[in-house]
Formats: C-alpha cells, structure tokens, sequence
C-alpha cells in the first residue's frame, strides 16, 4: 500500500542544521508540505492550528520537549490525539524508548539516523496510522 504524502508533514527540531537534513530527506521522499519549527512550543501551536498529518519532534529541546509536546497531543481532542508522532533522539536507552511508547508515540529514530532509517520509520508508522 502506498502511503500519502499529500500530508503536511511538522519537523520539531531545535538543531537548524538537523533540521533542514530531516526536512531534506522528509522532502526526497515525496512529502511537498513540511512546516519547520525550532522548539516544542512553536510545534504545538502549529499542531492547534490543524492541517498537520505527521510530526516528527526531537525528543531535548528547550521550553516543551517533545515528550511534553507528545503527551499534548495525546491528550487533546480527536483528530488531533490520533495524529502519528516519531520521536527522534539521541538516547536509545531501555528507559527512553519505554517512556515515550507509554505515552503513545508511533515510532522511534535514533541520531545519528541514515535517509533509509527515516523512509523505512515513516513508511511503517504511516501504513500502520492507515
């Protein structure tokens, strides 16, 4: 099954040169519409706004992490609570990845991460959100 990638696709990272590799390989993928945003908060309002059909957020960064910005999203109304959220992080501690897949998130990517890891991430966080 192929996934739409007529969704809008939210890259939350606070790391600008990170950021614009995601939004790179987000983009290489097929995805037209990707909003950029530096911190948790900036991604949440973004999210209320509505439109947005993936987030992808760092997991460490300054104001609301996105662990912070997950459990929002989590907790809020449909269709926003529903929405896939891959958290990607430089821990891949047991503890880590326990936290945040107890608070709903999809799918997982660990920094340093290859443009294979992300396409194979989003491909089964997509078809398995389908």
């Amino acid at each position: 099954m192929q996934i739409n990638k007529d969704i809008k696709v939210l890259v939350a990272e606070d790391n600008l040169n990170l950021r614009k590799v995601l939004v790179n390989i987000i983009t290489k993928i097929g995805f037209t519409e990707v909003v950029e945003v530096d911190d948790g908060e900036a991604a949440w309002e973004k999210v209320k706004e509505g439109g947005i059909g993936l987030v992808l957020t760092d997991w460490a960064m300054p104001g609301m992490t996105g662990l912070d910005l997950l459990m929002n999203i989590r907790s809020a109304e449909e269709p926003t609570r529903s929405l896939p959220v891959v958290m990607i992080t430089a821990s891949d501690t047991k503890n880590a990845i326990m936290t945040a897949g107890k608070h709903g998130v999809d799918g997982y990517i660990i920094k340093p991460f290859s443009v294979t890891t992300v396409m194979e991430k989003l491909n089964e966080v997509l078809h398995k959100k389908a």
